[in-house]
This record gives C-alpha cells, structure tokens and sequence, in this order.
C-alpha cells in the first residue's frame, strides 16, 4: 500500500514541499512517487485558484490519431520509402505523405499552408514544422515508376490484409482546375460545368465496402472508354468487374472476353430488349450478340428506378419543349433548322415533332415505359439472375467515393503546375482517401463514409502542463465521436 506524506526540501537555503508516496518493499520503505508542491506561498496560490498555473493547450485529434492507428496495419510509409528510398533523420517521403493525408482528412491546404495547420493539429507532436519547398523537393523525388510501384504494392496489401476484392466496381470523375493547359490538364465534358476551365480525371476501382485498391489520374480531355485498357490491368483476374456504359465498346469487352464482368446496355441501341414486356420488379433472361460475343442477356424492371428516371426526363422534356416553342415564335428563317438541330442533341426529335411544336403522344408513352428498365449484359453463367442485377445496383459505390472526396476536398484544390508534380499530389489524394474508407469500415455502425470525416473532428486532445509534468486527455462532445475512439484505440494517446 502506498502512503502519501509531505517533506520539506531545501533548496539554496530557501525550503520547499513535496509530496512523497512511499511502500514497503523487500523490508524498506522507498519513495515510488514525488511532486513538486513549492513553497508555502505557492501552495496557498494553488488552494485559492487551482488552475493558475496550469498550461492549457488543445489540438484536433481524430483524423490525425485515426490515420496512425491505421498505419500500424497497412504501413503506407514504409511501402512509400521502400520504393522511394531513405537517408538519414530527417522526414522521409513516406512521412510526407501520411502528413498530406493527415491535414486532408483535417482541414486541407495548399502547401504554403500545412504549416500553419500543424500548430493546431497534433501532428505538431510528430511532425517537425516542415515548409512548402521542403514538401516540392521531395514529390521531384517521386517518378512514374515509382508512383506506379507504390500503387501496386499498396493493392497487393489490401489483399493480403484479407480486404474483399472478388467483385470490383470501376468508373472515373474529373475536378476542374485553375491551371494552364499541360499534359494532363485538359479541356472536358467537366462534372461540374466549368467548361472553361481545364480539369484533371482521374478513375477508381473500388469494392463494396469502398476501399479503393488503385486509382489513376489522366489528360481531362480522355473519354472514360480510352483508359479501359489501364483500369483491366491493375484489377485481379479473378475479380468480377462492374462497369458503367461509358466503357461500352467492341474493343474494351473484347479485352476482357476471358473475364467474369458485368455491364448494362444503351436503351436506344437495343430497343428490342429494352421492348420486351417486363412486370414491374422483376427480370426475364436471353441472349444475345453484343459486341462481338455472345452474352447472357438480363431485362429488368425497377419501380424505384422508373420513378427517378422519369422525374428527371420529365424535367428535362419541360426545358426541351419550351425552348423550342420558343425558337419557333421567334420567326428567324433559320428557326426550323436551329429547332430540329436542338431536339436532336437533346434525343427527343421523334417525340416533339415539329413544324408545330406537338408532342407524339404514342411515342411519348413508348419512351416513358422504357425509363424504368436496364439491359444487363454479363460473361457470368454461375450468378442467379437476380444477384446480377444486385451487383450492377452497386455500381454507384464508386459514386460515392467520388462523392465524398469532392465534398471533403480530398483532391482538389491542386496547386502544382507540371504534370509529374500532379500525378504526386494524386497519389498523395488517393492514400489519403484509401486511410478515410479503411477508418470508415472500422466505425460504419456509427456513421456514414460521408459523415467519417466530422465524426473524427469531433475528437481533440488536451494538454494539461504544471511544472514539467503533462497530462494528456482526449475527449469529444459527440456520442458518434466517443464510439469512434473506442472503436479505433485512439481514447488514450501515448
């Protein structure tokens, strides 16, 4: 049993209290704790306020410690500096880029402003205060090679680590940007609308739990089918892919004829299975020659789906209609031409009909019967019918990776200005968003992979100082951020 008791000190002849814990131990009795008190006028000053000497510091914690406690498994860095190389003590790239994924998952800044990010970040404790050039001269460090390496390093750990990849879903996105045109800064169809601006695409594969296993960046002026080629290669063979129709052409399918993959077709170059009568909520199967090969064919009706097609075609059909009514009452002697030109672009030329501006009101029907079916087309003999429909529905898992990292910045804003600087800072992003969706399938039963990101803001850290002795409490004022650091081991920093 311990027993406290206070002794005096002297100290150049001045005394001083402190507080001694002793126990027995082998027959003596020995000091096994001390604090410092100071003398008594100090000792009245603590009893009167109690916290007037106590240092107070407190700093974001969650993204920071959540990252750190993931890294212990997976060991980014040590995939980055084994392929990058390491001399001496200073920061490795592989530190480099677990502090880029720290301060994105935090609150992102350029590089000029991570700096002053840390000073409220326990990344402060880790990390010395590093500057803008010191993180340039490391990323010219990095080459294609080394990029593509550290990419499938990371893929082959995921699956080792046992993380699901035997179905995988593959789409792309762009973010635009305020840089010059270069290599891979291009003018494209933007899913932002900033056609004036040039923009960066980049694609992801990803499973269902929405851990990307690769991901790369391309020209924004590359349509999505032209990198099928790259987006096979880096997948397992054994996956089953899942893909979007922006990858329909004889040539992908062709590349992937000795594959399991799923794919839907486009309605109006298959009217005659999108015709088939379907009940509502249910699937026929045929088959059919579709680029090249002959495939398993699976027409299926969803209500929910024909509910939100047909809202967003009835709101795109209101635009359409009055516009061209408008073209019309204008009476320019080109307004004909500029009206079926319009209707054209817009894939409605055989429901308004023109010169008088009616709707076919056969055609009209037709055409909304259609809104809620998909043709599926699929190289798999062995998945009941119904589980490939399923499958396909989760396409949009990709989606929600994309989602999320443009509503967290994860990517953008880009700052670099030549094309090998970005495609680091792409990588950077994509480890960055790999640590959120890996944290993310630690705490799901508590939050969403959207909501991942302010469930670990909640949670800070809180540096108590008297004298030298520090205590260190981490705390949160949210429920789900109370569970995430029980979840994740990051209640008690070390």
């Amino acid at each position: 049993m311990c027993v406290p008791g206070i002794v005096w000190k002297s100290i150049h002849g001045k005394k001083y209290m402190v507080l001694r814990w002793k126990k027995w131990q082998n027959g003596q009795s020995r000091v096994v704790k001390e604090i410092y008190i100071g003398d008594a006028e100090r000792l009245a000053r603590t009893l009167e306020n109690p916290g007037y000497d106590i240092s107070v510091t407190s700093l974001s914690y969650g993204s920071t410690a959540s990252i750190l406690a993931m890294e212990k498994t997976i060991g980014i860095k040590g995939i980055v500096d084994g392929i990058v190389g390491h001399s001496g003590n200073g920061m490795s790239p592989g530190d480099y880029a677990l502090l880029f994924a720290m301060n994105r998952l935090s609150d992102p800044r350029s590089k000029n402003g991570i700096g002053e990010w840390m000073k409220s970040d326990y990344a402060s404790t880790i990390y010395p205060e590093v500057s803008s050039q010191g993180y340039w001269n490391m990323m010219d460090r990095f080459t294609m090679d080394h990029i593509k390496k550290i990419k499938e390093e990371i893929r082959d750990r995921l699956i080792s680590m046992g993380y699901d990849h035997s179905r995988m879903f593959v789409d792309g996105s762009n973010f635009y940007t305020y840089m010059e045109e270069n290599d891979i800064a291009k003018k494209g169809h933007n899913k932002a609308h900033r056609y004036d601006l040039n923009q960066i695409s980049y694609y992801i594969e990803a499973n269902e739990d929405y851990i990307p296993f690769y991901g790369d960046s391309y020209p924004g002026n590359m349509h999505d089918s032209k990198t099928f080629g790259m987006t096979m290669d880096a997948i397992p063979k054994s996956s089953i892919l899942i893909f979007d129709r922006g990858y329909n052409s004889m040539e992908n399918i062709q590349k992937i004829r000795k594959r399991k993959y799923i794919g839907a077709l486009v309605q109006s170059d298959h009217r005659d299975l999108t015709g088939i009568p379907v009940k509502k909520d249910s699937f026929i199967e045929t088959r059919k020659t579709v680029y090249g090969i002959d495939h398993r064919i699976i027409v299926y009706h969803s209500s929910k789906l024909e509910r939100k097609r047909i809202m967003a075609f009835m709101k795109m059909f209101r635009k359409a209609y009055v516009k061209v009514r408008s073209i019309m009452e204008s009476g320019d002697f080109d307004a004909l031409d500029r009206a079926r030109i319009y209707l054209e672009s817009m894939q409605l030329q055989e429901t308004i009909l023109l010169p008088d501006v009616t709707i076919a009101s056969g055609r009209m029907h037709s055409r909304l019967e259609m809104l809620g079916k998909n043709a599926l087309f699929t190289s798999i003999s062995d998945l009941p019918g119904d589980e490939i429909i399923g499958l396909y529905k989760k396409r949009n898992r990709v989606e929600h990776c994309f989602r999320t990292i443009s509503m967290h910045d994860l990517m953008a804003p880009e700052y670099h200005w030549t094309p090998q600087m970005i495609r680091v800072h792409m990588l950077f992003s994509h480890i960055a968003y790999l640590f959120l969706a890996l944290i993310y399938n630690r705490i799901s039963e508590i939050t969403s992979l959207a909501s991942s990101i302010d469930t670990l803001k909640t949670i800070r850290i809180t540096f108590l100082l008297r004298n030298k002795e520090v205590r260190k409490v981490v705390t949160s004022q949210n429920e789900h951020g109370i569970n995430a650091m029980k979840i994740l081991g990051i209640e008690n920093a070390n």
